[in-house]
């Protein structure tokens, strides 16, 4: 890598954290060793909130960009910092792998998943978003669309309530920017609707609610199409989607929906 981009990626980074970027250009060369390079990044960010995510994911993403010409040294260090017991050096593989699944996001699926599994949920939250787009930047759902919504698919039908839930918010970056592929990812997570996890169901239901602010007519679609042979699971969670309500600029659409929960036929 140019010096000049060396130097733009460390442009927001303490004096610990360039640091540990030398290291891990020495890494990449072969003069340090994968597990003095993840013990480093364990001291520097031991004590380190994941709230707000976005300087822990950016330091991740930084550490993809410094190693994703070194396909070796990159998936080995990733690796070590996913079995990391630091949880905010866990959180920045969510950040590595979603720069790194860019070019292969096969390859990272497996990874991805125990990220979404992880013991805490706040790097949990984090990972349901790896293969997403984070504010400007590019994640792998924008090179590999159809795979990245075939993952999804798969995470929705998963036995493990944690990566069904992961499912409701995997993609929400991308759909906002891309509001013509909402009505295809509602398609996809239709089934989780009615899943038998409360907390999945209320995931469901802030996704509507996020997606409806982007193209409420889309949801508005999705969810009188729900209503046509509704089970008492998908009607609380429509109820939960119109609760703080994106319907509000169709107010006779959702009094129509409201009155359908309220007179199930």
């Amino acid at each position: 890598m140019a010096t000049s981009e060396h130097s733009e990626l460390r442009s927001n980074l303490n004096e610990d954290e360039s640091k540990f970027f030398d290291s891990v250009v020495q890494f990449v060369d072969g003069k340090v060793s994968v597990d003095a390079l993840v013990q480093k990044c364990d001291e520097i960010l031991r004590d380190r909130e994941l709230y707000p995510p976005e300087p822990i994911l950016h330091f991740g993403i930084r550490l993809g960009e410094t190693v994703e010409n070194s396909p070796g040294p990159a998936v080995e260090v990733s690796l070590q910092l996913i079995s990391s017991p630091v949880r905010a050096t866990r959180a920045v593989a969510v950040g590595m792998i979603f720069r790194l699944a860019r070019f292969q996001p096969g390859f990272w699926v497996d990874s991805a998943r125990m990220l979404i599994t992880d013991d805490d949920w706040e790097v949990r939250d984090l990972a349901a978003r790896i293969f997403d787009d984070w504010d400007s930047e590019d994640g792998a759902v924008e090179y590999h669309t159809s795979f990245v919504l075939e993952v999804v698919s798969g995470w929705v039908c998963d036995n493990d309530e944690r990566i069904r839930r992961a499912a409701t918010y995997a993609l929400l970056g991308y759909a906002q920017r891309h509001s013509e592929i909402i009505p295809q990812l509602l398609d996809i997570l239709n089934p989780l609707m009615a899943d038998s996890h409360e907390y999945v169901r209320g995931s469901m239901a802030t996704a509507l609610r996020t997606l409806g602010r982007t193209n409420s007519k889309s949801v508005l679609d999705f969810i009188e199409k729900s209503l046509e042979n509704p089970s008492d699971l998908v009607c609380e969670t429509i109820r939960l989607s119109l609760d703080r309500s994106f319907a509000d600029r169709f107010p006779e659409r959702k009094a129509r929906i409201l009155e359908r929960l309220d007179n199930p036929q």
